[in-house]
């Protein structure tokens, strides 16, 4: 495998495990630690977590044509310092307004950095392996989202900021690490043709309807996936009918990890000759499905059971979105429409504020109206991918499979 990436992707790689770990060490508490330290009510606390989201929909295709415009060496070596910086700032954060400010620069770092990255990945990779590599990323992911949670609950972290502190050094010495890797640029520096059509195709995107349907089905699968992180963190912590919720938070947090790296390469396997429009549909019905559990009358296997069927959902997502719009967008513009897929996160960011506003509707106590609304919501997207796959169909005039088969058996 070693053979088939160079070092300079083993170094996007190593530096997407060690800030996720750290990350999933902090930002999965800022909720809790919002409301229960800071004494944000739950909806304040939606609203900074959504802010995130929200800046980062609106910056992505920014974002996404900086990544064809700039020399992407410069791009992954100067905004993770500057992002490191913004997330030691956390810890000394003190108000409502400062934690809004402060969430929302956090998602303008991540809109410019992540479809950078993602082009580093793909322009320093063979075609054959893209998808090998991407789900590698999904892999470094997962293995922070493991560890992070288990650090933060073997030393108490989750009623402190110091985690971000921890997160922006790391960051930091990520993007020192990118100057000495890319130092001499690689093949990753935009041609002029890039830097000049970039923006010109924006407007093609707009008439890709195939891309543009997939993105609105996906927003809503976000939708779901953005409660694991708000509603069901806020469910558990407040509800009356499970003993110690928060800890049972921390729990389901590393099961997740588990889960998807436990089956993640098995999973991949068996999906191999899937199209990938099948992939995505069947995450988002699992992300819809497992929200049914918190209906279910209140037991301690309860969460257990919805972070299982969350997990294989979320894993689906992770094998195979990045690497979809990656074959979907041409050479020239993939950093345009990695930048535009974020336009997915609209569904993160509705998502914590509808959490919030039904459970301060219905109340914590009452969570069947709020996780069946939220699993209905989330299953409105399965219509909207299958749109896509059809309209797909329509365009090339063959099957979805016959155009995919040599990069899934990479991956399988």
């Amino acid at each position: 495998m070693s053979r088939k990436l160079n070092s300079r992707v083993w170094n996007i790689l190593a530096g997407t495990f060690f800030t996720r770990t750290a990350l999933f060490m902090s930002v999965p508490y800022l909720a809790i630690f919002l409301t229960s330290q800071k004494h944000l009510s739950i909806f304040l606390a939606g609203c900074v977590l959504s802010i995130n989201p929200l800046v980062n929909v609106l910056f992505s295709g920014f974002g996404g044509a900086l990544a064809d415009r700039l020399p992407l060496h410069k791009i992954i070596a100067v905004v993770p310092i500057v992002w490191g910086s913004l997330f030691i700032l956390f810890y000394y954060a003190d108000s409502f307004p400062a934690f809004l400010l402060l969430n929302g620069l956090n998602g303008l770092c991540y809109s410019i950095f992540e479809p950078a990255s993602k082009k580093v990945l793909s322009t320093e990779t063979l075609p054959e392996n893209r998808l090998l590599v991407f789900n590698l990323r999904y892999t470094a992911i997962n293995l922070g989202c493991f560890l992070g949670p288990l650090l933060s609950l073997m030393f108490n972290m989750k009623l402190t900021l110091f985690p971000y502190v921890i997160l922006g050094v790391l960051y930091i010495l990520y993007g020192v690490s990118t100057q000495f890797f890319f130092r001499h640029g690689g093949r990753i520096h935009a041609s002029v043709a890039a830097r000049i059509g970039s923006l010109k195709n924006l407007g093609a995107i707009r008439k890709d309807y195939v891309f543009l349907l997939l993105l609105a089905g996906m927003s809503f699968s976000f939708f779901g996936y953005s409660q694991l992180n708000g509603t069901v963190s806020q469910y558990l912590n407040s509800t009356s009918a499970l003993a110690d919720g928060a800890r049972m938070y921390s729990v389901i947090l590393s099961l997740n990890a588990v889960v998807i790296l436990a089956v993640q390469f098995a999973v991949l396997r068996w999906i191999s000759k899937w199209n990938p429009f099948h992939v995505v549909l069947t995450s988002n019905l699992l992300i819809a499905a497992s929200f049914l559990f918190f209906v279910l009358p209140v037991s301690p296997s309860m969460p257990l059971l919805f972070i299982t069927v969350f997990s294989l959902g979320e894993l689906l997502i992770g094998a195979r979105f990045d690497a979809l719009v990656d074959e979907l967008s041409p050479e020239s513009n993939k950093g345009l429409y990695f930048g535009c897929s974020e336009f997915v996160k609209i569904g993160t960011t509705f998502g914590p504020m509808l959490g919030a506003g039904l459970l301060g509707l219905y109340g914590v106590e009452s969570p069947v109206p709020v996780f069946g609304l939220i699993g209905g919501i989330t299953a409105a997207g399965a219509a909207l991918i299958g749109g896509a796959w059809f309209q797909h169909l329509r365009k090339t005039r063959q099957p979805v499979d016959a155009k995919y088969t040599g990069v899934h058996q990479e991956g399988g």
